[in-house]
């Protein structure tokens, strides 16, 4: 009997859980909606978007093949308590950003309630001021001609070239952070042109690449720094 009745709380408690993860939110209003072109790639785009809006109380949710949102979990109650469930009129932001001739057009929602709408412009402000701004990631950057690298998050992991400067350009040979590849002269917006130790031509995102000199000395190294 009382191996019965463990196996019927187990089932219970399964049940129970099973029921909440699938529980759907009655979502708040929409409250804002900017749309504007950038100069990165969607992928970029969401990596910004978990790293500075999905934080506590928002989680980040891919929706979808070019869309993706951040959704409250925890909202505080009367007494300051942290609630288990948030299932009315919760806060949302939403983002979609689709490849275009032109760049990344990129779509923000953000809902009503408190939160949501300074998180969105935080994502909006720093994909619109990108190029213009030092102080970020996507300021535009220029690679000197000569030897050059993939930045280190791409190491062990191929990267593919692209065969024109576009985004929807069909993609070329595959080169790793150790592969022989230099800058050369023919690049274009954030495409930089390069040339593999093969002879291969083709195009890498600029800011996937740092310049590598050959020589190890300080000055060299300084000189390389400039353009990172």
């Amino acid at each position: 009997m009382e191996r019965w009745v463990v196996r019927g709380k187990d089932l219970q408690r399964r049940m129970l859980a099973a029921r909440e993860a699938h529980r759907l939110p009655l979502l708040a209003k929409q409250a804002q909606l900017w749309t504007f072109l950038a100069s990165v790639p969607p992928r970029e785009v969401f990596a910004v978007m978990e790293q500075m809006l999905g934080t506590f109380p928002f989680r980040f949710e891919l929706t979808g093949e070019t869309s993706a949102r951040i959704v409250e979990f925890r909202r505080k109650g009367l007494v300051g308590q942290w609630s288990r469930h948030v299932e009315l009129r919760t806060r949302w932001v939403t983002c979609d950003a689709r490849t275009e001739p032109s760049g990344t057009v990129v779509t923000v929602a953000a809902s009503k309630g408190r939160g949501p709408v300074p998180r969105a412009l935080q994502l909006v402000q720093l994909l619109t001021r990108g190029s213009d701004d030092a102080r970020t990631v996507y300021r535009h950057r220029t690679i000197p001609q000569g030897p050059v690298s993939l930045v280190a998050s791409w190491a062990g992991m191929p990267y593919e070239l692209f065969t024109e400067p576009r985004w929807d350009a069909p993609r070329g040979p595959r080169v790793l952070t150790a592969s022989g590849v230099e800058a050369i002269a023919g690049g274009s917006g954030p495409f930089t042109k390069v040339r593999l130790s093969d002879g291969t031509e083709g195009f890498i995102e600029t800011d996937q690449i740092v310049a590598a000199p050959e020589a190890s000395t300080r000055e060299a190294q300084l000189e390389a720094a400039r353009f990172v």
